[in-house]
């Protein structure tokens, strides 16, 4: 029996994008075919991640990639090698931090949800700054010998610090900068701004603009850093007499199973996402034409029936999207969100506005026909909700 066939499961339609809890977007036959491939014979985990690594870092035209199990997953990982460096005794007890570095500085306005995987790591987090303003001050006094890392996080508003300016004041004091671009990249010419405005480390997605497997992610960054992340993830169940790493270390003695090994990346992914970025590279963009043709299918339904309808840009994430204002507010979109998916095809949109009584879509995950099913499920329902219906 086919699992998708299961009794009560529904298939849906995805208006918010790609969102883990919704599976992700659809993946070319090219990647799916790259992925089978992979399981031809088994192969050393960390020689081929070397050989990704490799390959992405050429395809993107920046100094290094590490594969890893989504952009959290990649935060996790720089968190842990800022807060060790090398040191493999201090890799051994974390999470638990020992010695001088424990702290991760970030400016109050970029806090977020995922900072969990920071704090996962064994860092603590200091803020600070305002919620709308940073000061250059507010950051150089607080770089002591207890602080690990910078991290920043890009497309937040106010007068903040910029990149350059935190990644400036940091490498002064010895100190290297994260970046969270799980929600930026690509277009790929903007990591490559990341990593020139003073980046050492930055998390990527694989499921996201790149359309690799959902479960994927890219640590990139300087090669000095990137270098680090084999050792805190990758089992070496080996004696040191007969160890043989792919990436050159200087410790005889092999590595234990890391403190990011729940993390843990198969060569499905690994080669998944290389898949996915070459195809990437060939036509960027091209593969979200379909999704956007059904965005502007939706936009043309729900204006003709009186919605109020405006179309703006994902800046994040470089597609349109479409902001839907409804009646009632914050209760009024709560309502209808709840009605789209109570329906037998249950339609998700988007919900970070809907305090305002917005509900957004966006075209990356929508199939052939998504548009006219949204769109028309969206008139229903607000129909009966407002008592128009006939």
């Amino acid at each position: 029996m086919d699992l998708l066939d299961t009794p009560g499961l529904r298939p849906i339609v995805n208006g918010v994008g790609p969102a883990t809890r919704l599976g992700g977007l659809p993946l070319a036959d090219e990647v799916w075919d790259a992925m089978r491939a992979a399981f031809r014979h088994p192969v050393r985990l960390d020689e081929l991640q070397a050989a990704a690594g490799a390959r992405l870092s050429a395809l993107l035209e920046i100094p290094a990639c590490y594969v890893t199990s989504g952009a959290a997953a990649a935060l996790h990982l720089a968190t842990t090698i800022a807060l060790t460096q090398g040191d493999e005794a201090a890799i051994d007890r974390l999470p638990v931090v020992v010695g001088a570095r424990s702290t991760v500085v970030i400016q109050k306005a970029h806090r977020d949800p995922y900072d969990r995987a920071v704090e996962q790591a064994g860092a603590r987090l200091l803020e600070i700054g305002y919620p709308a303003s940073s000061h250059p001050g507010e950051l150089e006094r607080v770089l002591d010998e207890s602080v690990a890392a910078v991290l920043f996080r890009p497309g937040r508003s106010g007068d903040l610090l910029s990149l350059a300016e935190t990644a400036a004041i940091a490498h002064a004091h010895g100190i290297p900068v994260i970046v969270d671009g799980a929600l930026h990249v690509p277009p790929v010419d903007r990591l490559r701004r990341f990593l020139a405005d003073g980046a050492d480390l930055i998390a990527v997605s694989g499921g996201k603009g790149f359309r690799g497997p959902q479960a994927s992610g890219l640590l990139c960054g300087t090669a000095d850093w990137v270098s680090l992340a084999g050792v805190h993830q990758q089992d070496m169940d080996e004696r040191p007499t007969t160890w043989s790493p792919a990436v050159p270390r200087t410790s005889p003695t092999p590595p234990r199973h890391g403190p990011s090994r729940p993390m843990k990346v198969g060569r499905e992914q690994l080669v998944g996402l290389v898949a996915a970025v070459e195809r990437y590279l060939r036509d960027p963009g091209a593969d979200e034409l379909p999704g956007i043709a059904e965005l502007d299918r939706a936009e043309e339904t729900l204006g003709a029936a009186g919605l109020a309808v405006e179309r703006l840009r994902d800046d994040a994430l470089d597609v349109p999207m479409l902001r839907i204002r409804v009646e009632g507010g914050r209760d009024g979109a709560d309502a209808v969100a709840r009605a789209l998916a109570a329906r037998a095809v249950p339609v998700v949109l988007g919900e970070s506005e809907a305090w305002d009584g917005v509900l957004t879509v966006n075209p990356m995950a929508l199939l052939p026909g998504h548009g006219e099913l949204l769109a028309t499920a969206v008139i229903e329902v607000v129909d009966r909700l407002e008592g128009r219906e006939s």
